[in-house]
């Protein structure tokens, strides 16, 4: 039997144009994703490959 994760809930607001092209990503595929796992599967992805790193982010 998989070992249960707990799972965290956080609220997230991204402009018009970015929930669009998530959305999109998520539709496009067949079956459609749920904004849900692009989202998660987007965070996962940015954390495996920053881990251990500076991250260099352009603050204005």
């Amino acid at each position: 039997m998989p070992r249960k994760t707990k799972v965290k809930r956080f609220t997230v607001s991204l402009e018009a144009a970015e929930y669009d092209a998530l959305r999109r990503i998520a539709e496009s595929h067949r079956p459609p994703l749920s904004l849900q796992y692009v989202v998660r599967y987007v965070v996962q992805r940015f954390l495996d490959e920053n881990k251990g790193k500076q991250l260099q982010l352009d603050l204005k």
